[in-house]
């Protein structure tokens, strides 16, 4: 069997057949997987190993595009985003695929590790094919060598926000992934706080809506409420000012009395 062709020259096929794929169309999983075969012969890309590679990669990323177009908006700056081409979208379509499935798969086979030592030996034959797929989705393909991806990306000339925003990108998602899931990390006691936040509001609106009788809740106009919300403050600011020199507020001396002639 002939050598498999550089990384370079298969990042160049796929790009190709990515950009130029009708996205708003319906297409079935076979249809797809056809289509990039065919287009990888035209392209002399015959190599068993490297056909069998890029079929795993393109073809799912082309069926879960919508979910694949969330996680590069949430991974990338907004000044970044403007103004992409077409093939640079493909590339941050790619590599965002390429380490989204590395990261989920790995979580993925420490849970099924995990089931599979509580399991009696019989059941372990399904188990064990089921990990050896997962396993082989532990490491990215295109997105493997750093080298490629910038060779790709210096063969299209591409500008320098770009190529920093790739690799934002890279290592936004890498973060992200590795840390959820981990009681101790900022994300998680955010998520945490956040939680106990909403129990805690919504605890109180059931009690306000308890006490308040019927039909007082909505007498109260929004314009009483912005008096009263504006009474509160300016008491409070007046509070502060002369709290603020430690000397308490004086009051005005009485007005003093006309005597009579």
């Amino acid at each position: 069997e002939t050598p498999p062709p550089p990384l370079f020259d298969q990042w160049l096929a796929c790009l190709k057949f990515v950009t130029g794929w009708n996205d708003q169309g319906s297409h079935t999983a076979d249809e797809v997987r056809d289509a990039l075969r065919e287009h990888l012969t035209e392209e002399g890309i015959c190599h068993t190993q490297s056909v069998t590679q890029l079929t795993a990669t393109v073809v799912p990323l082309l069926l879960d595009l919508r979910r694949i177009d969330a996680a590069v908006v949430k991974n990338l700056k907004m000044e970044v985003l403007r103004g992409l081409k077409v093939v640079q979208v493909s590339i941050l379509r790619i590599v965002t695929f390429e380490l989204c499935r590395e990261q989920d798969a790995k979580e993925l086979l420490k849970v099924q590790r995990k089931k599979t030592k509580k399991k009696a030996d019989g059941d372990k034959d399904g188990d064990a094919a089921e990990g050896a797929k997962l396993a082989g989705h532990t490491k990215p393909y295109l997105a493997s060598d750093i080298s490629s991806l910038a060779k790709v990306v210096q063969h299209f000339r591409f500008d320098r926000t770009f190529s920093q925003g790739l690799h934002q990108l890279i290592l936004s998602i890498r973060r992200q992934k590795r840390a959820e899931g981990k009681p101790g990390t900022p994300a998680a006691a955010t998520a945490k706080r956040k939680a106990a936040a909403t129990a805690v509001g919504t605890e109180k609106s059931e009690k306000s809506e308890k006490l308040a009788p019927d039909g007082v809740r909505d007498a109260v106009s929004p314009a009483l409420k912005r008096r009263k919300s504006m009474g509160a403050t300016c008491a409070a600011a007046g509070d502060d000012e002369g709290a603020a020199d430690g000397v308490e507020a004086a009051t005005p001396p009485a007005p003093k009395r006309n005597r009579a002639n």
